[in-house]
């Protein structure tokens, strides 16, 4: 049991590594404020969306147990052809919140109008965390589940709002 333990770590430790997270210069400061930017509606946006722009969406708890996520912004910022994202670091490590993490398996889906992203946090423990995020970029809708889980309990989060895409100044 102890070997089967120690393989399952090492496994979770050497994910850790592979994911690392990517340090991004320049981060805008619109990711980094503390205070929740309200949108009381999305608009439409075309992706991929231009190198430097930064989607800025606002979401709600409508169930689940996470409290760090009641009423929070999320931001994907467009860097090299990818989307990253300081949000799980803001939340689950905040002395890491100016770094920005990849967001994994991202895709385009129901005939190019939901921007489907999937974004997890590994930590070099038995935690792990998890969110599946649905942009309609027709509307600007906004849809997110999520996990924690840390193999002694489970929480689970569904959140919804809106998202508008900022553009970087020329």
């Amino acid at each position: 049991m102890k070997k089967f333990l120690f393989v399952i770590l090492g496994i979770m430790l050497a994910s850790n590594f592979a994911f690392a997270k990517t340090d991004l210069k320049n981060i805008p400061d619109i990711m980094i404020q503390k205070n929740p930017v309200v949108l009381e509606s999305g608009s439409s946006f075309e992706y991929p969306i231009p190198e430097g722009a930064v989607i800025q969406c606002y979401g709600k708890k409508i169930d689940g147990s996470i409290d760090d996520f009641e009423k929070y912004n999320d931001y994907f910022l467009m860097r090299n052809g990818h989307l990253y994202s300081n949000t799980m670091h803001k939340i689950y490590k905040p002395n890491k919140a100016d770094k920005l993490k990849k967001v994994d398996r991202v895709s385009l889906t129901n005939n190019n109008k939901i921007l489907k992203m999937y974004d997890p946090l590994w930590e070099a423990s038995i935690r792990h965390h998890m969110r599946i995020i649905k942009i309609n970029i027709a509307t600007g809708e906004y849809y997110m589940t999520g996990t924690q889980d840390n193999w002694m309990w489970y929480r689970n989060i569904t959140a919804t709002g809106y998202c508008r895409v900022i553009y970087p100044k020329k």
